[in-house]
Parts: C-alpha cells; structure tokens; sequence
C-alpha cells in the first residue's frame, strides 16, 4: 500500500525571495520554530531543578508545542515581554510506576507573576536518567496546554500541530496525556489495544536531517497515543525512511521523504512518500522545526498503515 502526501508546507519554501531559511536555526532568537519570523510573545527559560540538558530541550520542545496554541515563544536568551519560568520536583509514583515528575509553571510580565499551572508526567526512572526523546516530548506536551492557558489561550478549539498549522490541516483533538499509560494499565476495561513503534534508521537527509526526521516522528506518533519505544520487539512496528535532495538546478532541488512501515515480522507494510522543490541552500542548513513538520505531514498515513496491519486478517 503506498500513500503519497505533498507536503503543501514546502510550497512557501519556493516562492518567496530573498531566499527563506525554514531550515536553518535563528541564532538571533534561537527559536524553536518560527518560519514566519512573527514577533515572539513569550520566552521559555529552563525549568529549575532539571538537569542542564534535559531541561534544555524541555524548553525547546514546549516552545514548539505552544505554537498549537497560537503561541510564538522562542528559548532564552531571545527578547520578549512575557517570560515563562517552570521548577521541578520530582516523587516516586507508587506501585512500581516510577516517578513522578511535576513542574510548576509561572508566567513573568504583562500583569505580574501568574501561576502556578502544574503540570505532571509519570515516567520510568530509567527514561528520566537518560533524558530520552520521547520523556522530553511528553513533558512538554502535558505543559502546554496548562502554560497556554496561563497566557489566557486556553485549549477551547482544535488544537494542530506546526506541520499541519503549515500544510492546513485540522487534527483531533490533542492525545489524553495519559491515555497511553491508562491502556496499558488496564486491559479488558475497554482500552484501546497498544500500539508499539519505533522509529529506526533516517538516511539521506542533508545537514542534521536524519536526526530532525527521527525526533520528529517521534513526537508524531506519540501524540497520537502510540507507544513509542527504543527497541525492537515481537510486536513493535518500526517506522524507517530514506531522504533524497536531487538538484533541479543551480537553486533548487527536489526533496523526497519516503517512510516505509515495517511489521514486527520485518515485512512491508507499506510506504509515504513526500515530494516538493525547495531551495537547495535551505535544505543544505538546519532542520530543526522542519523535521517536525514533515513528521507531522506524514503521521496520518503511518497511523492508517498502521490500522490496516492491525485489521489484517490472521
């Protein structure tokens, strides 16, 4: 079964002059994602308490996810009237569920300080010491709605990630955030049967494309209540995909993204393939944001890949 998605988001890549950079990382702001160069609203610093790294990307990866709220936010030290500041502390879960982690959030300028809005993850103690992806990820979708609504934008309409904002596309509503830990922790009450994924290998991609791509998905599929994992297994599908930039000439380039579903077995499920010129100078620079919005485009049609291996008779 092959999908073939346009990625309506690198249409804008072509048309504007001089040249647009939504690869390339803003060193100036260090923002997140901004591909518009929109004014920025609000600055993320790192949460207090939190290892230097971890909290590094947290603030990344929740500058990202509040723009499905209408937010612009960049991370420190860019410039803006409203700074949002977060402390971190930390509890065993209880029962062997691991630990607890909670923010609290505070909301500087405008009106004062606000807040706290509090956010909370359970995660294993193993996935906190080494700060993994898909941990970042969840922290920082669990705090966005709260901090969105700190900033007086609460989550009252659809909310969309920064792939489809680009490419025009409605999502469902944002994921429970603990819808997956809730299947998985009580079976035969109705649960929806856990999906398990991994993303494998991304080559091709120029610059830091590969590694954009792969954290990408990543967040794609585990907003969409699939268990995300880092290992194979009996029963984990694994999403991969191949990148190609062929020149068009001396100022373009045609890049294709194709993702390949792959059951435990190893077997083919079926593929993705994303196409569109861009700037070749463009894709040559950063992905970061970008990786994130080509993900996104692409997410649906693994998810109904997904669903037809899942349905095929056995």
């Amino acid at each position: 079964m092959r999908h073939v998605v346009i990625l309506v988001a690198s249409l804008a890549l072509a048309a504007c002059t001089p040249t647009p950079r939504p690869f390339e990382h803003d060193s100036s702001g260090d923002a997140a994602f901004d591909p518009k160069q929109d004014k920025t609203e609000v600055t993320i610093a790192t949460p207090a308490n939190m290892p230097n790294a971890m909290a590094e990307r947290v603030a990344a990866a929740l500058a990202i996810e509040l723009q499905a709220y209408g937010v612009i936010a960049a991370v420190q030290p860019a410039q803006a009237p409203l700074k949002i500041a977060g402390a971190m502390s930390t509890r065993d879960a209880g029962f062997g569920a691991g630990i607890e982690i909670e923010i609290e959030w505070f909301l500087f300028g405008g009106r004062g300080i606000q807040g706290p809005a509090v956010s909370k993850t359970v995660a294993q103690a193993q996935d906190y010491a080494e700060a993994t992806d898909r941990l970042v990820s969840r922290i920082a979708q669990q705090a966005a709605p709260r901090v969105a609504t700190l900033m007086g934008r609460p989550p009252t309409f659809e909310a969309r990630s920064p792939g489809q904002v680009a490419a025009g596309v409605n999502a469902p509503d944002p994921a429970d955030p603990a819808g997956v830990q809730t299947a998985a922790a009580t079976p035969g009450k109705g649960a929806a049967p856990v999906v398990k994924v991994m993303v494998g290998t991304i080559t091709g991609a120029p610059s830091d494309g590969n590694r954009q791509l792969f954290s990408g998905m990543r967040r794609a599929l585990g907003s969409n209540k699939i268990v995300v994992i880092d290992k194979g297994g009996s029963d984990t599908f694994t999403v991969i995909a191949a990148v190609t930039l062929t020149p068009i000439d001396d100022r373009m380039g045609q890049l294709v993204v194709n993702w390949t579903v792959k059951d435990p077995s190893g077997k083919d499920v079926g593929n993705i393939e994303q196409s569109n010129p861009v700037p070749l100078a463009a894709a040559r620079g950063s992905w970061v944001g970008f990786g994130d919005i080509v993900a996104a485009a692409a997410v649906e049609g693994v998810l109904e890949l997904l669903e037809k291996a899942l349905n095929k008779p056995r």
